[in-house]
């Protein structure tokens, strides 16, 4: 029987900012290097080292085929150098084949072990076959929505 995904929509705010950074997503998932990572899209703001800007680091993700492999390691010293996440969307899959570009949300949602999304400065939602994930996040923060895979934005 294939694990369905489920979903959680994240809008913790401090004065009406967003308080959930990625690193705070990040640590509630367990076994991490288990899973091979890409980024699909990134807008954020932040200092990501001497001689890389995040312009330029936008643009590789947005130019490349599959987006932007990445390890876990990288991932979570990456996470950490965002001052602000306005959009992402970070994929992981068990099954490196499976890292790509999708046409349909519901799709990505449904095929990939795990999806994060920040959307606009506005909210997190995170995808997950692993439950537990998603009852851990919903554990952690406090303004919540459950969601369906195949819901409607």
């Amino acid at each position: 029987m294939e694990m369905k995904s489920q979903g959680i929509r994240i809008l913790d705010k401090n004065n009406r900012i967003v308080s959930v950074e990625l690193p705070d997503i990040l640590k509630e998932i367990q076994n991490g290097d288990l899973f091979h990572w890409s980024i699909l899209f990134l807008e954020a703001t932040g200092h990501l080292g001497e001689g890389r800007s995040i312009p330029i680091f936008e643009k590789q993700i947005y130019d490349s085929e599959k987006g932007l492999f990445i390890t876990w390691n990288e991932l979570n010293l990456l996470s950490g150098k965002f001052h602000q996440v306005i959009d992402i969307i970070l994929i992981g899959c068990k099954d490196k084949n499976l890292l790509r570009r999708y046409d349909n949300d519901q799709e990505m949602y449904e095929t990939c072990d795990i999806v994060i999304e920040m959307f606009d400065s506005c909210y997190w939602e995170v995808f997950s076959k692993d439950k537990d994930l998603i009852n851990r996040l919903a554990a952690k923060f406090k303004d919540i929505k459950f969601l369906a895979p195949d819901f409607e934005k």
